[in-house]
């Protein structure tokens, strides 16, 4: 009989006793992993086996395996009929909006996540790209590497400047606190529901509207999720209110803003920008958004959430989803299998 999920909070630590590979729990007992981990594959398989799960690489093939674990790669009514055996879709990503939750419905397979595996590698990209901006770091290494030396009459220190967070759930307070490091002005905050932790020492934030943080903030990081509430949720009228001399960060979702506005705005040099995340990815050859001068923006390729260190909390917290899952007490719950 299939389980039912139940949620709780992601484990402080990440050492786990191992368990004997021969042991199974509530009928699960073999893994299939559909799409590569980002870290080495005996290094995954072995975190796995640790847990006491029987593993198979399943990129394109079928299995019976009794889970099934994915990064981003699409979770359809197709790959589910080559798993029929399927109980649980654990995925080592946060984002789940790949995953047919319907489909998973429908045959009673509950669907797990990994929240908080990169929340200091996001935050420290997000501080990264604004640096990368502000003192023309990209441009400075084109510049010697075209055979010249004075780039520009100079960038700009993050001291003293006011920096908004949209979005204030655990990347966007630690964002917040990287920051203050810098000693801002003012640290502005947008969030749906106000978090008493922004405003607390040491982060001493403010909470304040959309509009006015895209109007008062010299840069403006979002770290909003992609859901159909959010989607084109920063739109052409709220990137209109940025300053020229303002910076947009987005380590979140390329779904979140307008692209399309966004790129033609920044070619009017209306702001500039630090972006890792598009509205499609890999970005097309003739997308707007690679039109933009190169001093007007940063580009990074979807790396804010990929350090090491994160890619392995990512595998370790997903091994302790299935376990938890298999021993009965199922946490990170996307989805509740009846």
């Amino acid at each position: 009989s299939r389980l039912v999920a139940r949620t709780s909070a992601v484990p402080s630590g990440l050492a786990y006793a191992p368990f004997a590979a021969q042991r199974c729990f509530s009928g699960v007992s073999k893994v299939a992993v559909l799409q590569d981990q980002q870290i080495p594959r005996e290094d995954a398989t072995k975190i796995l086996e640790s847990r006491g799960f029987n593993v198979a690489w399943s990129l394109q093939e079928p299995s019976d395996a009794d889970a099934v674990v994915t990064v981003t790669s699409p979770i359809t009514e197709e790959v589910l009929d080559r798993h029929p055996a399927c109980k649980l879709v654990a995925v080592s990503f946060t984002g789940f909006n790949h995953v047919d939750l319907e489909a998973c419905k429908k045959r009673g397979i509950a669907v797990v996540n990994v929240p908080a595996y990169s929340t200091d590698a996001v935050a420290e990209l997000s501080v990264g790209l604004a640096i990368a901006v502000y003192r023309e770091i990209p441009g400075g290494e084109r510049t010697i590497r075209s055979g010249n030396w004075v780039h520009s009459t100079g960038g700009l220190e993050l001291r003293n400047k006011v920096v908004g967070i949209v979005g204030l759930g655990d990347i966007g307070l630690r964002t917040a606190e990287l920051f203050r490091a810098f000693q801002p002005r003012e640290l502005l905050g947008w969030s749906r529901k106000e978090k008493p932790a922004f405003t607390a020492a040491p982060t001493l934030g403010h909470h304040v509207g959309l509009e006015e943080l895209f109007e008062r903030a010299d840069i403006v990081s979002l770290h909003v999720a992609l859901n159909a509430e959010t989607q084109g949720f920063v739109g052409r009228s709220l990137l209109e209110k940025l300053r020229p001399e303002a910076v947009l960060i987005n380590v979140a979702r390329g779904g979140v803003i307008d692209q399309k506005a966004m790129a033609d705005l920044l070619c009017q040099r209306r702001f500039r920008a630090g972006l890792d995340v598009f509205e499609k990815e890999p970005i097309p050859a003739d997308d707007p958004i690679l039109q933009v001068p190169a001093e007007q923006v940063v580009l990074t390729p979807h790396v804010a959430y990929k350090t090491v260190e994160a890619l392995q909390r990512r595998m370790e917290i997903t091994a302790d989803n299935l376990r938890a899952f298999a021993d009965g007490s199922a946490k990170n719950v996307v989805l509740t299998a009846p």
